[in-house]
């Protein structure tokens, strides 16, 4: 047994060789590793059902009024995804109704992102109120504006117009058309 293990020694380092190179050469270069989940993404921090919340100024005004059917905040970003927004935005000279499918909350600055069938509707006091449809519907809140890039369709009771997309000041009312802007007057009926 001796003068076999003497005979074949330097066979083991030999193998030992061939073993490490074919190990090598079958090892791929890299090696991709799949991107992990960031769970706080994808988790909410609270959750509401059939909420109602408020934002009063400085002086104690009522600045605006969200309801909805569930809210789940994120905390990675500070979003709150809502289901069934209606959002009712108190200033000096208007009332602004707004309701959608779904929406999204975002904060500093507060904004609004409204989805799926949004309709927003402006009433004044002595006035026929004005209502806008749109698809998509920003509304900031802090700058007092809503905006959309998408069609809209906005109607009264004496005209009728369709654009895309509109800037519109909450404070003063001043409504901006961006584009394909196309309208329907009545007019005055004399008596």
């Amino acid at each position: 047994m001796s003068r076999l293990l003497s005979r074949y020694w330097l066979l083991l380092p030999l193998l030992i060789l061939v073993v490490v190179i074919i190990d090598q050469v079958e090892t791929p270069a890299s090696i991709e590793v799949e991107e992990t989940i960031d769970m706080r993404a994808t988790r909410a921090d609270y959750y509401l059902a059939e909420f109602t919340t408020r934002r009063f100024s400085a002086n104690g005004a009522l600045e605006y009024t969200v309801t909805g059917d569930t809210l789940a905040h994120y905390p990675d970003n500070d979003r709150s995804e809502i289901s069934a927004p209606r959002i009712d935005l108190h200033r000096p000279e208007a009332t602004w109704n707004i309701r959608s499918e779904s929406g999204r909350f975002d904060t500093d600055p507060d904004l609004f992102t409204l989805q799926g069938d949004v309709i927003l509707v402006r009433q004044r006091e002595g006035r026929e109120p004005v209502t806008i449809k749109t698809r998509s519907l920003t509304v900031a809140t802090d700058d007092n504006v809503v905006a959309t890039s998408e069609p809209i369709e906005i109607v009264s009771a004496e005209w009728q117009m369709m654009a895309t997309g509109m800037t519109s000041s909450l404070d003063n009312g001043k409504l901006t058309l961006l584009s394909a802007v196309t309208g329907r007057f009545a007019a005055p009926v004399e008596r």
